[in-house]
């Protein structure tokens, strides 16, 4: 259900939210934090999924999102942004949901959650990384 993954997409962009000033990955950590966001299990499951994803390959992910900045310091992507970008990131490389689904996800929390300009700068940084994707092309049908 689309509702379940815009709620597991937000949990695990918060729970990374929260993994930036804490620096905690236990896995213990995580389960509380879904616990007290209250998602439903389908999205719990989706949001641990995407929130490992991001630790197995954080410098993989972080990289794309460096790379894909013009003319900002990754250091100044708020965390909002830097890590609802991870979430997409993450689903892109690892995922079987269309790119575009990906995207357009992405910029609706960004109005939900972030500043005046994130919607934008979020979708300008994700497209071109899923333009430097290699598998970019067979997903989005």
């Amino acid at each position: 259900m689309p509702g379940e993954r815009r709620q597991a997409r937000i949990a695990a962009m918060q729970a990374l939210c929260q993994w930036d000033v804490q620096h905690d990955v236990r896995a213990e950590t995580l389960c509380d934090f879904f616990e007290q966001f209250g998602a439903v299990p389908a999205a719990t499951s989706y949001a641990t999924e995407l929130v490992n994803g991001f630790w197995k390959n954080a410098e993989f992910v972080d990289g794309r999102i460096e790379d894909a900045v013009e003319r900002w310091s990754f250091e100044r992507i708020s965390t909002v942004e830097r890590n609802l970008m991870r979430v997409a990131v993450v689903e892109l490389v690892g995922c079987d949901v269309p790119p575009r689904v990906i995207l357009d996800e992405a910029i609706e929390i960004a109005q939900e959650f972030g500043g005046k300009e994130s919607p934008r700068f979020v979708n300008g940084v994700l497209d071109r990384i899923l333009q430097t994707l290699p598998k970019a092309e067979e997903n989005d049908g």
